[in-house]
């Protein structure tokens, strides 16, 4: 029993980073969380950007560099049926794939439910 309508039970998380794969160029991270924010409200609905956070990523094919962080979170939830849509789910493929290749990323984390993705092929697939 809901205790009030809605049902978007389905959360989706994307981080936006602050640096380059390098862990020392700044990126444009306002543009990528504005970019985010405007996507995620076409496509879903709506959703949340948090204050930066503090993270780290081990980059293996630099010899496990390790890359310090402070990546913006994303949070949108959503009803199962918008995030199982294909044109949807390309959308969003889309999007990680372009912010990875114009940040200069290793890996864009996506979280879907409770599956994280890490993205870091950024080529679009052939059509």
């Amino acid at each position: 029993m809901s205790l009030l309508p809605g049902g978007k039970r389905v959360l989706v998380v994307l981080f936006v980073p602050s640096v380059e794969r390098d862990g020392e160029t700044s990126i444009n991270q306002d543009h990528w969380v504005a970019a985010t924010l405007a996507m995620f409200g076409t496509v879903f609905g709506g959703a949340t950007a948090y204050p930066k956070a503090r993270g780290v990523w081990r980059d293996d094919e630099r010899d496990g560099a390790l890359v310090f962080d402070e990546p913006v979170v994303v949070h949108s939830y959503m009803v199962p049926e918008a995030i199982e849509d294909e044109a949807n789910l390309a959308r969003l493929a889309a999007f990680c794939r372009q912010m990875g290749r114009e940040t200069n990323q290793g890996e864009i984390g996506l979280v879907i439910a409770d599956e994280y993705f890490a993205i870091r092929n950024y080529m679009e697939p052939a059509t």
